[in-house]
């Protein structure tokens, strides 16, 4: 059988699948709505004790390092990959037509988006005592989850409507802070700008890079939105840097206004920052969009998990339930189901901290192992790399790798070294996951060869 014959029998046998209601306006509020989280809010502020004021330029000195590794999702996604979920499982995979590196890879990320998603909930229940004292912060954060997981259930177009709403707002309270900010700003703040030195400066660059962390959230709308082969890898580089812009004028304005000493010690520098030279209604709208800081970051994460489990299912990576997609909304309601569940048993039994431990080695180790696949695509599987449209020279790809991962490997090293016991357990039960999986499908006759070209062999051949 043919594979154009073998997918289109594939189809015919599948009763549902995702829906394109996604388009640019939701693609812009999903990645810079992920990215303009709590973290801006607060620890823009905390990186003062360790960077001084030098912390707007730290922001544009990682620009380089988060385009570079922006490029593998820009190039993966322009090919025919880019038409479905997965995001770096699909594209490490398929490259070099294996699973196993691409599979753990991405089991770990799922692993680090239960810790982000238990962390945000966790984060805006505890916003929430500020305004309301004595409120149960896992009991204000569970029902904000939930409420994000009905709205990821009724529907992706739900999703875009309500992730663009409070994108808005949230912009509106970012200009609400900025503008009027700038005029106040006293640059003796910002004399001396190193006071910690040169070491300082570079010590405050891996914690800020977290700030970055989670824009390839992106890549999972791939089957979602309308033309992702061309508006995604766009949206990524325009995206990206107009956050880098908002990242650099936040900052710009919280340590021209208050000295970097205070804000280290801030629970809430942004609403600190606002009181300065704001009047009590305009501090509120940016009290308001922090609380869209988080909500943005929550609903945008928890699209996430459930996609990633999807496309694991749909190559039998786990088990094929979870591929599962409910037949009236169009959403996979029980990977969606599962996550959440999931979410929340970390928030009521206070385990996050075993979560958390893996999560920035999870980020880490997906952009490292992401990194090699770009490096290696024009090489290794050069008919996959000839059907991007965002086709770059490989020597440009070779360069784009390479800076990544040494900036990845940089970040990370101390960090994998501290926790590499819960980090091994972590992959030893996904690897038994994995062998049960492949053991069940292969009994099932499935054919795994042939899953890892047929989304993209036709069109090489053409």
């Amino acid at each position: 059988m043919s594979i154009a014959a073998a997918r289109t029998r594939s189809q015919a046998g599948q009763k549902v699948g995702l829906r394109r209601d996604l388009g640019i306006w939701e693609s812009y509020a999903t990645l810079i709505g992920v990215l303009i989280g709590s973290g801006i809010f607060v620890v823009t502020g905390q990186a003062g004790a360790v960077a001084g004021p030098s912390v707007p330029l730290a922001y544009l000195v990682m620009y380089p390092i988060v385009i570079c590794t922006a490029v593998a999702y820009m190039v993966f996604l322009s090919t025919p990959l880019g038409e479905r979920p997965g995001g770096a499982y699909i594209h490490i995979s398929r490259t070099f037509g294996t699973y196993y590196p691409g599979y753990i890879a991405m089991w770990l990320k799922w692993v680090a988006f239960m810790g982000a998603l238990g962390v945000l909930s966790l984060g805006f229940g505890q916003y929430v005592t500020f305004f309301i004292p004595g409120a149960n912060p896992v009991l204000v954060g569970s029902l904000v989850l939930l409420f994000f997981y009905f709205i990821n259930l009724f529907g992706v177009r739900i999703y875009g409507w309500a992730q663009v709403a409070m994108f808005l707002v949230l912009m509106i309270a970012v200009l609400v802070l900025v503008i009027p900010g700038l005029p106040a700003v006293n640059l003796s703040y910002y004399r001396p700008l190193f006071p910690f030195g040169l070491k300082g400066f570079l010590a405050a660059i891996p914690p800020l890079f977290l700030s970055y962390a989670g824009f390839e959230s992106l890549a999972q709308t791939a089957g979602e939105t309308r033309e992702a082969r061309r508006s995604l890898p766009r949206v990524f580089l325009v995206g990206l840097s107009i956050t880098v812009v908002i990242y650099f004028a936040m900052s710009f304005v919280a340590f021209g206004n208050l000295p970097y000493q205070q804000l280290a010690h801030s629970r809430s520098a942004m609403a600190d920052v606002a009181a300065r030279y704001l009047p009590f209604g305009a501090a509120a709208i940016v009290a308001v969009g922090a609380m869209m800081a988080f909500t943005t970051s929550i609903n945008g994460t928890l699209m996430v998990p459930p996609r990633v489990l999807m496309v694991l299912a749909e190559d039998r990576m786990i088990p094929g339930f979870l591929a599962h997609i409910n037949p009236r909304f169009r959403t996979p309601d029980v990977a969606l189901t599962i996550s959440t569940g999931v979410a929340l048993a970390l928030l009521w039994t206070k385990t996050l901290d075993y979560i958390l431990a893996v999560t920035l080695q999870a980020m880490f180790i997906l952009y490292i192992v992401h990194g090699i696949a770009l490096i290696c695509l024009p090489f290794v599987n050069p008919r996959l790399y000839k059907t991007a449209l965002v086709r770059l020279h490989p020597a440009l790809l070779v360069i784009s790798g390479l800076i990544s991962i040494a900036a990845m490997l940089l970040f990370s090293y101390a960090m994998i070294i501290a926790a590499w016991r819960l980090l091994l357990l972590w992959v030893a039960v996904g690897t038994g996951i994995y062998l049960y999986s492949r053991y069940q499908g292969r009994r099932e006759g499935f054919d795994y060869q042939r899953r890892l070209v047929e989304e993209w062999c036709d069109e090489a051949e053409a």
